[in-house]
């Protein structure tokens, strides 16, 4: 086998040690690209009061970046608190959690510190090892000058330099409850309140996920994450295979990079079957190459969130032969916001890729397209306000499953030209591109036809 040393037991705990899809990262060591975040975090979490917010779309590192800077911050004497925003939550219900969690999270070593280490609020008491109901003190929680006076309390017990991560804010039905958390978060740098806020969203602004008047944005410093750029893709792969001794075809690196298109769950999601295949290999040649991109790339296409899947299946499965060529065309190359003009040109390309298959006028293209808006065929598509002809992906995240779909059928979607690397460029907040898709002297040979 191309990976040898170890029993299948030890190579898949170690593999999780590497690369994880299904969870955040909390550590540097494993986070890529986002050196220059991590930078602004740390920078201005100097300031007395002031939080941290960061918001994007969906499956772009929001999680994996506060939890890092979390435990950047985070003193020594014990972990982050972690809580998740849901839709059945409340403000109450959420500080509630954060002050049950508190203890829990710290590192109270003897028994006498854990009998000491004990919070009190409104008659209901509890320290280590003896919680109380979320509900019973979610029910004391009154007015956000509650909240503060429950976190004071949870900052002085928990950890010198204490840390809350609120992930999926957004899932927090009520704009009214998220609206709360502004006015706490002012409160607690007014009162210089010795606790940190790292707020996870799904959104294209603050304002639009916390409401609030504009003095309560002063106590935040956002992050707005786009997609990850071209080297920190190639880093968690690399990483990956230098872990395990192996050699990396530099072209295989290049193609997960570009069909991963900038979402890193899909990169470790093809690389972790990337190393299983090169596992269950017999191949004693320590190289990831082609034989296992295409062994990785079909088992993580099966494997991909059943919520991804879902809406492709919806477009493609049962539908005249055409519509899966369709839906492949319109995830071809970086650019979020694409032209039906630009979706046909590569609808054309994708078509002379596969043998045999008769072509569809612009028309008929149109039409098809057309019904990617509607909920029975995925609504994977929605048209752009105010730009007749243009549409952008409903799920962003989801180009990426369209794009591996297309790659495991040997169809490699590329939508540039080669032009050289030097001159590749950083994400832009209108189409959120990171740069030509295939940077000169990238051999394409063996992905697909083309």
């Amino acid at each position: 086998m191309a990976i040898s040393g170890y029993t299948k037991d030890e190579f898949g705990q170690k593999l999780a040690t590497v690369v994880n899809a299904a969870t955040p990262i909390r550590s540097i060591q494993h986070l890529k690209g986002r050196e220059q975040q991590l930078e602004e975090i740390e920078r201005a979490l100097f300031a007395v009061g002031r939080h941290i917010f960061i918001f994007g779309d969906r499956g772009v590192g929001k999680s994996s970046l506060a939890a890092t800077a979390a435990y950047q911050y985070q003193s020594p004497d014990a972990e982050p608190i972690f809580v998740s925003g849901s839709p059945d939550d409340t403000f109450q219900s959420v500080i509630a959690n954060i002050a049950v969690q508190a203890l829990g999270r710290s590192k109270v070593e003897n028994r006498k510190n854990q009998e000491s280490a004990s919070i009190e609020f409104r008659g209901l008491k509890w320290s280590t090892g003896y919680e109380v109901s979320t509900i019973d003190l979610g029910a004391q929680i009154k007015s956000i000058g509650d909240a503060t006076e429950l976190l004071k309390q949870v900052a002085l017990k928990h950890s010198d330099k204490p840390t809350v991560v609120l992930d999926e804010f957004d899932t927090i039905p009520d704009p009214a409850e998220r609206a709360k958390f502004a006015s706490l978060l002012k409160q607690l740098g007014d009162q210089s309140v010795n606790i940190k806020f790292f707020i996870t969203g799904i959104g294209t602004s603050c304002q639009e996920l916390l409401g609030a008047h504009q003095s309560a944005h002063r106590q935040l410093a956002t992050i707005e994450l786009h997609r990850l750029g071209w080297e920190g893709r190639r880093e968690i792969v690399q990483d990956a295979a230098m872990v395990f001794g192996l050699e990396l075809d530099d072209n295989v690196n290049w193609r997960i990079a570009m069909i991963s298109d900038g979402y890193p769950y899909y990169v470790h999601l093809i690389i972790e079957n990337m190393l299983w295949a090169a596992f269950d290999s017999d191949n004693d040649e320590p190289m990831l190459g082609v034989d296992e991109f295409h062994a990785g790339l079909r088992a993580a296409v099966t494997k991909t969130n059943a919520e991804l899947r879902m809406p492709y299946e919806k477009a493609v499965l049962q539908r005249a032969p055409e519509f899966e060529d369709v839906v492949w065309s319109t995830a071809d190359g970086d650019d979020l916001f694409r032209s039906l003009d630009s979706m046909y040109s590569s609808y054309l390309r994708v078509v002379a890729d596969r043998d045999g298959r008769p072509e569809v006028d612009r028309s008929k293209y149109a039409d098809i397209v057309r019904k990617l808006k509607d909920a029975p065929y995925g609504s994977i598509l929605k048209q752009i306000t105010g730009r007749p002809g243009w549409y952008e992906y409903k799920e962003k995240m989801l180009r990426g499953h369209v794009r591996m779909q297309a790659e495991a059928n040997q169809v490699a979607l590329t939508g540039e030209k080669a032009i050289p690397k030097q001159i590749m460029h950083v994400g832009n907040s209108r189409t959120g591109a990171y740069g030509p898709t295939i940077p000169k002297g990238v051999n394409l040979k063996g992905f697909g036809k083309s």
